[in-house]
């Protein structure tokens, strides 16, 4: 027996109600909740009193080599800043994408330090005769802290180790349920710090505004039986 299927363009305008909707939804939404994390970024920045002493000097224009980026407060609170980035629909979805940057190259440096090494980086490796390489991160006797030394071409071969544990502890993303954790690639002082605070918010919103588009696509539509 033939088959009539009915309806199929009014499920179709539904859908795409849908997909329009919730994208405004969603943009409406965490739009002023990422503006804050950037406002409470800009406030986490420390002042240059608040750093080692030795990286907010000015850099000598005699070096022939690239220094280690100056710190200064003004230049990484002002290289804060918000942006939609690339807001997308797609066949069969959307993408909304929004973002706080940091395009201060010390303020990236104060973000991130101590990712990947929270001590710091090892004041020298060498070759062991009998294979592998010895790292050291201390100097428990003043024998073992000239040959760091001579071995490690730094005035100051802990510097790593010194730099890295002056500055606050990194802020860890919290755990959401639904949500990826990022790991250690969600750590940060600045900006990841202020998300972590705010993100419970903005996922909720993000929720609320799925919601919201369901609530009213039911209101709005009707099931019509067909004899």
């Amino acid at each position: 027996m033939p088959t009539e299927v009915v309806g199929v363009k009014e499920v179709m305008k539904g859908l795409s109600f849908i997909d329009e909707d919730m994208y405004k939804r969603i943009k409406s939404a965490i739009d002023p909740l990422m503006r804050q994390v950037e406002a409470t970024a800009k406030g986490y920045v420390p002042s240059n009193t608040e750093v080692l002493s030795g990286w907010s000097k000015p850099i000598s224009s005699q070096v022939d080599y690239r220094p280690f980026p100056k710190y200064d407060a003004n230049n990484v609170r002002g290289g804060i800043g918000y942006k939609e980035g690339q807001n997308r629909r797609f066949k069969n979805g959307f993408q909304v994408e929004n973002y706080v940057y940091n395009i201060s190259a010390a303020g990236r440096i104060y973000e991130t330090a101590g990712r990947l090494n929270p001590q710091g980086r090892a004041p020298f490796t060498s070759v062991n005769p009998g294979g592998g390489t010895l790292a050291f991160k201390a100097a428990p006797t003043a024998r073992r802290k000239s040959r760091s030394t001579r071995s490690y071409d730094s005035n100051n071969p802990f510097a790593g180790y010194q730099f890295v544990t002056d500055l606050p502890q990194l802020t860890k993303q919290p755990s959401l349920k639904g949500v990826r954790s990022p790991g250690k690639k969600g750590q940060g002082r600045i900006i990841y710090k202020a998300f972590a605070e705010s993100s419970p918010k903005i996922y909720d919103a993000i929720l609320k505004a799925v919601l919201a588009t369901a609530e009213y696509f039911n209101d709005k539509t009707e099931l019509k039986k067909v004899a």
